[in-house]
């Protein structure tokens, strides 16, 4: 993520919704093609909303988190696909399906080794995204929390203080990050069989996140055709072993260069870059000094496919800090949708559900909120499904905002936006005298809770729709007389009131 790279760098700390579901299954074995400035999907031209999710691959890299790197059960996985299927994505972009470095559990735990167990989650998350006809969009080098100068810093922190420079333009440095890239493409998943290198559900390569900031930070008067050329010398790289994929320039480097080097590359088939207002500030020290709006994606679009390239908005922020109303954010909304030159757009960051019961912890949980509004912290970017209270957000804002996320994802798409999709059937997991626990439901804002006294008994609803993913576990109120006989059920509800089955009894 743009916002947690600036931070590094500066040392701070269900149900497929109807129609698209249906067009997306029936290309579903078929990749995503580049048409001039276009993507195109079985001869159709393919725009997309959708959303990052960064953990895919390893939770407690990128961003902060105490519990340091682990992997994602299959259940948080599952769930997060599910609850952006519905909320409209065509494709989602994480950033650790393709870049994790340095850590026990990452791809790559050391330099040119190379961990079987990332891949099989890896593996998992590939299939899954498949079998939902979603497409996936690698980065190769991102974020790492626990790296001294983030992922892309791995591969040259051996070589001194022009180790930044090394990593665009030092044939060693670079050999390095093309063993790490031929380990990923030449990966055969096993699970399906097929090589990465040969799968639909991959839409792009993507070289890097901004890694094209180190620029200004080691070299303030560069020539921007020395660093430009590194985006060929990757592309051609993936190219010669792989050409079914698209790649796709996130180095940022046309942000820097007023020598038209970097746009005027060969290799890549999408140009895109991260936009944050909540950075806008921050971003002005390394050169960018643009104030970010709404007119800024018709800019880059017009720049980006003037010179033959697909443009994609790879990362946007959603919240009160980027756009200070919803209105805002609907209007930037907007014009990603009418400007036919923007084929995608990504928002950041969705989150899910927890295994055993509520949400996955915020990232980055500063709990400071002066720091929050300026700083990086998931107080401002993270998003749950139906909303939660942040010190930045309040849960019905951000309820209303991922509604707005959700029907532009349908409308760029060329969609009419459906009905919510019926959530699936929660899982009672914890049950201990009147504690009540459960797996969320991906697309529920609330839930009911109904008791059986005894064995036989009616059920009686002790909850209506007074729950949400947010206060579990829960707890009842006035338990049954029953602790070895009282079962609980409980009944997940979407955005249009309607109701899941119920759980299991338990």
């Amino acid at each position: 993520m743009q916002t947690y790279f600036f931070a590094c760098l500066l040392g701070l700390a269900g149900l497929l919704a109807p129609g698209v579901a249906c067009a997306q299954a029936s290309h579903n074995n078929e990749f995503v093609k580049r048409d001039g400035t276009r993507l195109t999907l079985g001869g159709e031209t393919f725009r997309f909303g959708g959303s990052n999710i960064e953990w895919l691959g390893v939770e407690g890299y990128g961003p902060f988190d105490p519990m340091g790197p682990h992997y994602p059960s299959r259940y948080e996985i599952n769930d997060a696909l599910d609850t952006a299927k519905m909320m409209g994505a065509r494709v989602i972009r994480s950033q650790t399906l393709g870049d994790s470095i340095g850590c026990p559990e990452c791809i790559e735990p050391k330099l040119g080794e190379f961990n079987p167990e990332a891949f099989r989650h890896i593996d998992y998350v590939l299939k899954a995204a498949h079998d939902r006809g979603l497409r996936l969009i690698f980065t190769l080098a991102g974020d790492c929390a626990n790296c001294e100068l983030s992922g892309p810093g791995e591969y040259f922190k051996d070589m001194g203080p022009n180790g930044a420079k090394d990593f665009f333009t030092d044939p060693k440095v670079i050999g390095r990050f093309e063993q790490h890239i031929a380990a990923l493409l030449n990966h055969k998943n096993s699970l399906t069989g097929v090589a990465y290198k040969d799968d639909p559900a991959i839409l792009a390569w993507e070289n890097c996140n901004m890694c094209g900031i180190f620029v200004p930070l080691v070299d303030p008067h560069a020539d921007m055709s020395k660093y430009a050329s590194w985006v060929d010398v990757i592309g051609n790289y993936i190219k010669s072993i792989d050409k079914k994929h698209l790649y796709e320039d996130n180095s940022g480097l046309f942000l820097f260069d007023k020598s038209g080097a970097a746009l005027s590359t060969r290799t890549p088939d999408i140009i895109t870059s991260e936009y944050y207002p909540h950075w806008d500030a921050m971003f002005a020290l390394f050169g960018g000094g643009e104030k970010t709006t709404a007119e800024t994606f018709r800019k880059h679009a017009e720049l980006i496919t003037g010179h033959g390239k697909v443009y994609v908005v790879n990362e946007y922020g959603w919240d009160v800090t980027d756009w200070a109303t919803q209105a805002d954010l609907k209007q930037a909304l907007d014009t990603m949708k009418d400007d036919g030159k923007i084929a995608g757009d990504l928002f950041w960051a969705l989150q899910a559900h927890n295994t055993e019961f509520g949400w996955q912890p915020l990232p980055v949980n500063v709990a400071n909120k002066a720091y929050s509004e300026r700083g990086e912290s998931g107080q401002w970017w993270a998003l749950y499904y139906g909303g939660i209270d942040t010190l930045i957000n309040s849960k019905e804002d951000m309820a209303a905002r991922a509604e707005l996320l959700r029907a532009h994802a349908f409308q760029i798409a060329g969609e009419a936006v459906p009905p919510h999709a019926i959530p699936p059937a929660p899982v009672v997991t914890t049950k201990a005298m009147g504690v009540l626990g459960w797996r969320g439901s991906a697309g529920a804002v609330s839930y009911s809770i109904e008791r059986q006294d005894t064995p036989g008994a009616e059920w009686k609803t002790i909850c209506d729709k007074c729950a949400t993913d947010a206060e579990t576990p829960w707890i009842d109120p006035q338990p049954g007389p029953g602790i070895f006989t009282t079962r609980y059920r409980v009944i997940a509800y979407n955005a249009d009131g309607k109701a899941s089955a119920p759980s299991e009894p338990r």
